[in-house]
């Protein structure tokens, strides 16, 4: 009996060493995996932010073209300087351009959205005829470039002599926000539930205020990006100001940063990148205030 249990003990001994081997086999590759894992974040990250600090680095540089710059260039040393945001910012009159470009993003912005909202909550809540042919008239819409109706537009407002003015370059960028942010704020809407507003209107609201004063609270995150994403396409825009504008009062930034980087044969480079980080400023301040907006709102357009 004795040796019968000492042959079961060193059985189960050997499961628990077996046992033990496995679990230290699973954790070791757990750990490889983890590490694997963080090594190609990490060289993801490192893919995501060197144009930022290549762009960031050049701006401190005093290079003229990129055929003056080594690979010494991009690490930090002794003769970086604030030269090119020197001469940007006393040189040339970069907040006239700054101050053109945020009259018409946000006068743009503003439109856009508000014409979004209410076109969103009707394709959405009401019954609009033909509403099936303009959600796929928009959607068509979306899917080609801004930059096709450059010159029907261009050809268009020339007779309305609207070309250096404001109001040439609101009307299609507020035509611009309208065409996709309709579509995703209406996508928004059909998923919250009709309960809130007929419980509103239950208790005494109209069906619009119903709509505006339930609903609109309730898709703010999708207003923010909708918001946000009309704001770039103004801000950044070259196409159409380059174009409809030529007045140098007039100027937006995009026209400036082409004004100002050109030499007399190449690019400036060093004061190109300058100008990015100058005008790449206030596009952080906006991702970085309306970042927990941007995450619901980029998550919606991916699987909307």
């Amino acid at each position: 009996m004795e040796n019968k249990y000492s042959k079961k003990e060193k059985v189960q001994r050997r499961e628990e060493v077996d046992v033990f081997r496995m679990n230290n086999y699973y954790k070791n590759i757990r750990t490889l995996k983890k590490i694997a894992s963080h090594l190609v974040l990490i060289l993801f990250a490192l893919f995501a932010v060197f144009p930022i600090y290549y762009v960031v680095i050049t701006s401190l540089n005093s290079i003229g073209s990129l055929s003056a710059s080594s690979l010494a260039d991009l690490l930090p040393n002794t003769k970086m300087t604030l030269v090119n945001y020197s001469q940007i910012i006393f040189q040339h009159p970069f907040f006239i351009w700054l101050r053109n470009t945020l009259i018409l993003t946000v006068a743009s912005t503003f439109i856009g959205v508000m014409l979004s909202i209410t076109s969103g909550l009707a394709m959405s809540r009401l019954n609009v005829p033909a509403k099936r042919m303009l959600l796929y008239m928009l959607l068509i819409l979306s899917l080609f470039p801004f930059t096709m109706m450059v010159i029907p537009f261009y050809f268009m407002f020339s007779n309305f002599h609207l070309l250096n003015t404001y109001l040439g370059l609101i009307i299609p960028y507020s035509a611009g926000a309208v065409i996709y942010s309709t579509y995703l704020i209406k996508n928004y809407v059909d998923g919250l539930p009709t309960s809130y507003e007929e419980a509103a209107q239950m208790d005494g609201l109209s069906k619009a205020g119903a709509l505006f004063r339930i609903l609109v609270p309730m898709a703010r995150p999708v207003i923010v990006f909708a918001a946000v994403l009309a704001f770039m396409g103004p801000y950044t825009d070259y196409a159409l100001a380059g174009q409809f504008i030529s007045s140098p009062s007039l100027y937006t930034l995009a026209i400036g940063m082409y004004y100002v980087s050109q030499g007399s044969i190449t690019m400036n480079y060093g004061t190109y990148a300058a100008f990015s980080v100058l005008m790449g400023i206030p596009i952080f301040i906006l991702f970085f205030v309306f970042q927990k907006y941007l995450v619901s709102g980029f998550s919606l357009s991916m699987y909307k």
